[in-house]
């Protein structure tokens, strides 16, 4: 048999290229003679400079970045040639806060821009994939423009400072781009993101998205209105479709003439999944977690679409199912719960490798029965 192994990451425990082993490792155990290809996936969130550093036959470089709460760490992203991978969650991710530390107000996005900046001034980057899942903040991208040279100033004149968050948005009354990185004109911005929210409203960033960042009920009304703001200040309404994404990110990112793409679609593009069906009989995905939201434009749904179009069935493993999963089970050939009894969380993130090996040796056992 062919079998590919496309897994996402699963949130908290392991990267994908993490999970793609555990996956691999459990069916080799059964069936030594089956060709595995690996190809850990991402839909623009964690996991996408891993996925495409091999495809992009890229390298790894280390950058100083300031994290959502202006702390200084060390970030990384991929470059290939004039070409860039970014994670935005590599400055701004809410991984890197403890659950106590969430202030969706005050949250930046600056180390993104850094990032972004160091990559084209001193890398000499010109094309760039910039994935935008996972992030902490909702401060429009205002941060990220002021680490690339634009500076808000209020009414008095003064300054809003570098990392100041969302929450001083409506004090904002012009901007100034002189000092922009003239570099930046010279740029192509692929942003890597399967959320379409717009900026503002109901389906806006704060309401959406608000809350998971540690937003309260008054603090999503502040964000939507200084979200809001900030579009007019740019001369928008915020009501265009992916904007939305990472707190307003994708917004700040279509301003600098970003294009948003399907990150799941660039990602099986790129590591060459679509080529790799031709010949394959079985295509085995996973994630941390799923339900029927799962089959709504999420990663593991956009690799068993594909997968269906080439007539390959695609197998679910999961970290956990929930619900009755009835659109699940429309759409891939089987679901499985890596669940090993009852357990705390701890325990279940802890032995997430070993309960993925044992359930893929199940299936590879399975598989075996039915083919040989």
């Amino acid at each position: 048999m062919k079998v590919i192994i496309a897994p996402d990451s699963f949130k908290n425990a392991l990267r994908a290229n993490e999970v793609a082993r555990a996956l691999a490792a459990g069916w080799g155990k059964l069936r030594q003679q089956d060709e595995l290809i690996m190809l850990p996936m991402s839909d623009g969130g964690e996991g996408l400079c891993d996925a495409l550093c091999t495809a992009l036959h890229g390298k790894f470089v280390d950058i100083p970045v300031h994290d959502p709460l202006m702390r200084l760490r060390q970030g990384r992203a991929v470059i290939a040639g004039d070409t860039a991978v970014i994670e935005s969650a590599e400055a701004n991710g809410i991984e890197l806060l403890k659950r106590s530390e969430l202030a969706p107000l005050e949250t930046t996005t600056f180390g993104v821009g850094e990032i972004f900046r160091t990559l084209v001034t001193q890398y000499h980057c010109r094309n760039f994939i910039i994935g935008i899942g996972g992030s902490a903040t909702v401060d429009g991208g205002i941060g990220m423009l002021q680490a690339l040279g634009y500076r808000f100033l209020r009414a008095d004149g003064s300054v809003v400072p570098n990392g100041a968050g969302g929450g001083v948005i409506d004090e904002i009354v012009k901007i100034d781009d002189t000092a922009v990185e003239p570099l930046l004109k010279k740029v192509q911005i692929k942003v890597a993101c399967d959320v379409n929210n717009v900026l503002c409203g109901n389906d806006g960033s704060a309401a959406v998205f608000g809350p998971q960042k540690g937003a309260t009920p008054e603090m999503v009304k502040i964000l939507d209105r200084n979200l809001s703001h900030f579009a007019k200040l740019f001369g928008e309404n915020g009501d265009t479709r992916g904007d939305g994404a990472a707190g307003g990110l994708g917004f700040a990112l279509r301003m600098l003439g970003g294009q948003m793409e399907s990150g799941a679609k660039i990602v099986m593009r790129e590591t060459g999944f679509v080529s790799a069906l031709a010949g394959a009989d079985l295509v085995i995905t996973g994630e941390g977690c799923s339900d029927d939201q799962t089959a709504c434009g999420k990663l593991c749904a956009s690799i068993a679409l594909e997968a269906k179009a080439a007539g390959v069935p695609t197998v679910l493993v999961s970290g956990a199912l929930r619900g009755d999963c009835s659109e699940l089970e429309k759409l891939f050939a089987g679901c499985f719960s890596i669940s090993r009894g009852v357990c705390t969380l701890d325990d279940a993130l802890k032995d997430t490798a070993v309960n993925l090996e044992k359930c893929t040796a199940s299936l590879a056992a399975f598989a075996g029965g039915l083919c040989d």
